[in-house]
């Protein structure tokens, strides 16, 4: 019996010869694959993340609303500290615990809580579709919806905490245009988001702003004497008076102290309910009937209250460069209107001073 070495056999080197054809043929694939991973790299670059546009201020500030990422990150170790760890999922009134904490978060989860709270700024700064956030981020809609609903349910409770009306105002954080009010402690004033028109009479008439004859939500907006905007009520109905909605700010009311002056405009007839709490109201004069004009004091008078009470109106309207305000809030998402709005406007105090 003789051994054999079946491993071994005749090899043919012709057979160990590759086409010259199929050599350039994988040499140009290779070059599309590279000029392929090249191009997508760049797109990459293009697209909305917080990676691209972190070490960029003016582009931060365009998408965010916040002028810097070191802004955006102090405001989010502040949320990591008192929230995050414990963060769960808002549906409404009702709570998820299946994001528990930061260290526990799932497989499934493909953004990373910064990432996550950046996608929330930049849906309230620029309007942003779910749909549109959906695609830019490769999720899928019901989860989108799910990641806005917790943050800014998270960001209602902790901003209103953070931003709450402090008991005074320091006299060196003043702005110069209120030294003529002393005891200025706030500002207020009304302003209103427009809402889609309910099928039911009732509520349509309710809501029903002859204002801007237009269904709205109504809220009182008040910055104190650093221009800082300091409370914002719950939403109402168009429909509702400014003075109503004063009086019925329970939570407004209890922070003013006797001695404490509050500006307002003309339409705040709200002496009565806060003279009983030894509050001055301060409002411009109006002639009233039986004049044909102000006298030369009232004129005065009104002159200044109004170079101090306008800047309660561009406080407002730092609001409304959140976008998300400018279309109509859905029927559909009505119950998180007061929460959007509300953060939108605690979110300027973050932006640069309105006043120096």
């Amino acid at each position: 019996w003789k051994a054999h070495d079946y491993c071994r056999g005749q090899v043919d080197p012709q057979s160990l010869t590759v086409d010259k054809s199929i050599v350039d043929e994988i040499s140009t694939l290779y070059q599309k694959v590279a000029s392929l991973e090249e191009e997508n790299n760049e797109l990459r670059t293009r697209c909305l993340t917080l990676e691209n546009i972190k070490d960029d201020n003016k582009r931060f500030q365009c998408f965010t609303g916040l002028p810097n990422y070191a802004t955006f990150k102090a405001l989010f170790d502040y949320l990591d500290s008192v929230a995050l760890q414990k963060k769960k999922n808002w549906r409404g009134s009702e709570m998820e615990s299946k994001l528990p904490s930061a260290g526990n978060r799932g497989a499934e989860a493909k953004l990373t809580l910064e990432e996550e709270f950046f996608m929330v700024l930049t849906c309230l700064r620029c309007g942003l579709t779910l749909a549109d956030l959906a695609l830019r981020n490769n999720l899928c809609e019901s989860t989108v919806s799910r990641i806005f609903t917790t943050w800014i349910n998270l960001l209602y409770f902790h901003l209103k905490e953070l931003c709450q009306m402090p008991e005074y105002c320091d006299d060196l954080g003043k702005a110069e245009q209120f030294s003529k009010f002393p005891d200025l402690r706030v500002i207020v004033d009304c302003t209103e988001i427009f809402t889609q028109k309910p099928s039911s009479l009732k509520p349509n008439k309710e809501i029903y702003s002859n204002y801007k004859s237009h269904t709205t939500f109504k809220f009182l907006v008040a910055i104190n004497a650093c221009a800082a905007i300091v409370y914002v009520s719950r939403g109402w109905g168009g429909r509702t008076s400014d003075r109503y909605i004063t009086a019925n700010s329970v939570d407004f009311i209890v922070q003013l102290e006797e001695g404490d002056e509050v500006m307002a405009d003309k339409g705040f007839d709200i002496s009565d309910i806060l003279g009983d709490c030894g509050v001055k109201v301060t409002i411009p004069n109006f002639k009233g009937q039986g004049r044909s004009q102000l006298k030369e004091g009232e004129g005065k008078r009104s002159e200044k209250i109004a170079e101090a009470r306008i800047h309660v109106e561009r406080a407002i309207q730092r609001i409304k460069t959140y976008r998300i305000l400018d279309r109509e809030v859905r029927l559909s998402t009505a119950h998180l209107a007061e929460q959007i709005f509300t953060v939108c406007a605690y979110l300027v105090n973050f932006q640069t001073p309105i006043l120096k």
